[in-house]
Parts: C-alpha cells; structure tokens; sequence
C-alpha cells in the first residue's frame, strides 16, 4: 500500500527558490480546494514613442487557492502535528513560515504548494488571508483542534518547469534510498557538491532526508 502524501507549503524569502525558510507539511489534507483565477482582459501595450502597438499584450492572472484543513491534537487521530508541541505551536508556525514579514524585505514570506500534481502548473504565491478557530479544548484551556482557512494568491514570478539544467532550481521529492551524495551525482553529474547542499538544506549527516520531503537543489556555477 502506497504512503500517503501530504499536502506541503514550502516558504522561500524571494521567489528564486535560493533562500528556503522552512515547510509546514499538513496532519490531515484538505478535503476541497477553491481556485479563483481572474479573467481580466488584455491590457493595450504601446510602443516606446507611446503610440498604440499594433497587438494586445497579455497581463498575468494569478489564482487565488483557498482550503480548508483541520490540526487535531484530543487523541483521536495518530498523525503527527506538524509542530510536535501542540495545535497553537502549529499554528504559531504557520504564521511565522506564511505571514510573518521577513527582517531583510520586509515582505511576507513566498511560498509554493506541493501535493501531487494538483499545484503543477501554479506559480508563487503569497498568504493573503489566514484565519483560524480554536474549536476544542483542554481542561486546562490549551488548544486541542483548530480549524484553519487559508488563502494563497499568486505572485508574477516565472518559473521554469524543465529542471533539466544543473544550472536551474531544482526541487525534487526525496525517495527511499536517496541521499545529498546521489542528488548531487544524479543533478550536477558530480558528486562533490553534497556539502553545498547539506548547507543550503541545513541537513546534519548525508542521510538527513526525510521521504516525500522536498530538497532544495541550488544553480552551481561549475
């Protein structure tokens, strides 16, 4: 039987993917997502002298994903919690991986949806909208489930797809038996650059990877 896989956000500082913060990877997935994309019309463009050019140049649309998606710590489910400390320590994560401006930009954080082949063809986005209820609780008074809605909207960041070049971003899903030696063999055809990953990673030991997690694999000038 297959492992389950599990919806990912993966937070990024800028949009080129070279400055990763961190991921939050979802205890229950979300049973619907909605995406709103708008269908505005192309913009006119114009020639440098201002005259009107002779065709319409198209303008971006971003999609907007919402979803829904539950943090259940009462005992009923035996998934782990994406922080290990609790529901408002999860929550308090996601808020510092998605909303929490950065020190440097000064702009929330960018961040891109893995799960499946559902967010293939989307782009960066950025939360435009986070809103949780705590809806159970301990005697004590700490959260033991949340119920949390989230909304990413596209950012206007091209992304190529190929992966094909050891001088593009890569981001591959980790497989049994994989380790930063043989990305490093299997991406730059040289197996040298596995400490530049484990350092852009802040992997431990060349074994440091989780399955299903995702890996950050830098351009490197050879």
């Amino acid at each position: 039987m297959s492992e389950v896989s599990k919806l990912k956000i993966v937070a990024y500082k800028d949009t080129t993917s070279s400055k990763r913060i961190g991921e939050f990877v979802m205890q229950l997935n979300p049973i619907d997502i909605s995406v709103v994309r708008s269908v505005d019309p192309p913009k006119d463009s114009s020639n440098s002298d201002g005259s009107p050019a002779s065709s319409q140049t198209e303008t971006f649309r971003p999609a907007k994903y919402t979803f829904k998606f539950t943090l259940d710590n009462t005992g009923a489910i035996s998934l782990s919690l994406p922080n290990k400390s609790g529901v408002a320590e999860s929550v308090k994560m996601l808020e510092e991986l998605t909303v929490v401006p950065n020190n440097e930009t000064h702009q929330n954080p960018y961040v891109y949806l893995y799960w499946g082949n559902t967010f293939q063809d989307s782009y960066f986005g950025q939360v435009t909208a986070l809103k949780y209820d705590y809806n159970f609780f301990s005697i004590s008074g700490t959260p033991l489930r949340a119920a949390i809605t989230l909304t990413i909207t596209e950012v206007n960041a091209t992304i190529d797809r190929t992966f094909q070049s050891p001088d593009i971003t890569k981001m591959p899903l980790i497989k049994d038996k994989d380790n930063i030696v043989k990305l490093s063999l299997d991406s730059y055809d040289d197996k040298k650059y596995y400490i530049r990953i484990a350092e852009v990673n802040n992997l431990a030991s060349i074994r440091d990877l989780k399955k299903g997690s995702s890996v950050f694999l830098p351009p490197i000038e050879k």
